[in-house]
């Protein structure tokens, strides 16, 4: 079987297993095309669970594919009659309190954030609040505000908006992990010029906010933003780091390295959709290979994407980084070990060549659904991950390094200044070609022929290569 597992009759658990939770994530998606269902038919959700058991693929495959819809849709339904409660307020002044969820931004000289845990009018409401305010305060990560403006209407991955709101903080946040963090930060741009830290800190930790303009543009241009938001990318790093260490330690000891990594940078950087999606992958994927056992990439990711979808269907219905998560975690995992077994054979790649594989793969899952919401197509895109993606993990240990030995000797901070230096002048040339960047837009048919295409190669290499995902540990 392709997925591997203990068959029932002639289909396998995890093919059963990652064909419903690919229906629970379609299941949400169609509550905003306008499907509602009733909690009662979680019966017929149960009920047609019991039929995966069947010995018949196409009656167990069916079963787990509708029972995978209800599901999806239960809870989709269910978040959508809550945040029906914005459309009464959207055209009036209310007063929004809220916690800022992440590091405000600049945009138009405008204070740019966005808080959740939302209360208008005193009526608690699910997601998210985009807040652009000119008042003279400086709210952080974490702080408690009061918003007062017009209520607009939502757009992506945030429920409402409200624009030249007055702003008031009315707590301040003084947890240790964001103090530590502020600390942390603080130490940095004191040891290193502003761009430099900027660029360390949106590596390391995930800040966005202190990059200066013009390079977050020559970052889009290129394609790169994805380097400066905390994700997966980081955590792998993080674990690989820790295997490292600790490979000729116990099972138990990688563990609780591994692990303890992971916790500390979720907790530090936020629960952010990419966060929490990488933290779940993380955390099964170093349980299960403590456990000596193999996780389908295909149920890791699925299984991630229904989990988070259930807690959160607005992360399915509008946060394009979600999505943009998933589809690069599923060429990396899936479409690069076919690439790399077609090319190398049983042989092992090098580390170049393995981050080279996977940096294309993500590039290719990803690319359709980038042209098809911005219209924009960064053409040096592939060129410019292969040169910087691979000098990521020495630019976060140096900087790592600069942030808690600099204090004590000063010249600990020079590797840092020197390679996050040369990124950033190796973005600014590339970002300088004419045609770095061009207008291109595809429709909706197209795009999904895109991803018809990218199915179909995927099918083809693996039957060409006959790969064993269960072979391997995701992890290492």
């Amino acid at each position: 079987m392709v997925f591997g597992g203990r068959d029932f009759g002639y289909v396998s658990r995890v093919l059963l297993l990652t064909v419903g939770c690919i229906s629970v994530v379609i299941g949400i998606g169609l509550v905003a095309a306008g499907l509602r269902l009733g909690l009662w038919w979680l019966v017929v959700a149960v009920a047609l669970a019991f039929l995966c058991a069947r010995r018949r693929a196409i009656v167990a495959v069916s079963a787990a594919a509708v029972a995978g819809l209800v599901l999806g849709a239960i809870c989709g339904t269910h978040q959508a009659q809550q945040l029906a409660g914005y459309s009464a307020h959207y055209g009036q002044k209310v007063v929004v309190t809220g916690t800022v969820s992440e590091d405000p931004t600049y945009d138009d000289q405008q204070k740019v954030m966005y808080i959740e845990q939302v209360a208008v009018n005193g009526n608690g409401l699910p997601g998210k609040i985009r807040v652009k305010s000119i008042a003279p305060v400086d709210p952080r990560r974490g702080d408690k505000v009061e918003v007062k403006g017009k209520l607009l209407d939502g757009y992506g991955n945030y429920q409402a908006s409200v624009y030249f709101a007055d702003l008031r903080v009315t707590e301040v946040a003084n947890s240790p992990i964001d103090t530590l963090r502020r600390e942390f930060a603080a130490r940095i741009f004191s040891l290193l010029p502003d761009t430099q830290a900027g660029l360390g800190l949106g590596f390391l930790v995930g800040i966005k906010s202190s990059l200066p303009d013009s390079l977050n543009n020559e970052l889009k241009i290129l394609g790169l933003t994805h380097i400066v938001v905390a994700s997966g990318y980081n955590l792998t790093v993080l674990v690989r780091l820790a295997r490292r260490i600790f490979a000729k330690s116990s099972h138990y000891q990688m563990t609780v390295a591994s692990a303890g990594l992971v916790g500390c940078f979720v907790l530090v950087t936020g629960f952010s959709p990419s966060m929490s999606r990488a933290g779940l992958v993380s955390g099964l994927s170093i349980l299960a290979w403590y456990y000596g056992r193999r996780i389908h990439p295909a149920l890791l990711i699925s299984s991630v994407a229904a989990g988070t979808g259930m807690v959160n269907p607005l992360y399915v219905w509008g946060d394009l980084g979600w999505w943009l998560s998933f589809l690069a975690f599923g060429g990396v995992m899936l479409l690069s070990p076919l690439l790399q077994r077609r090319i190398f054979s049983e042989r092992e790649p090098k580390l170049i060549g393995q981050v080279m594989l996977e940096t294309i793969c993500a590039q290719l899952t990803t690319l359709p659904l980038i042209i098809f919401i911005f219209g924009n197509l960064a053409v040096l895109s592939v060129v410019a991950n292969l040169l910087v993606v691979p000098l990521i993990p020495a630019a976060m240990l140096f900087t790592f390094m600069a942030g808690v030995i600099g204090p004590f000797f000063a010249h600990a901070a020079w590797p840092a200044i020197w390679l996050l230096g040369f990124i950033c002048q190796l973005v600014h040339l590339m970002a300088q070609v004419s045609w770095a960047s061009v207008k291109f837009s595809i429709g909706l048919p197209v795009f999904i022929g895109c991803y018809v295409v990218l199915a179909a190669a995927f099918v083809l290499l693996l039957r060409k290569t006959k790969h064993d995902y269960l072979g391997k540990s995701v992890i290492e």
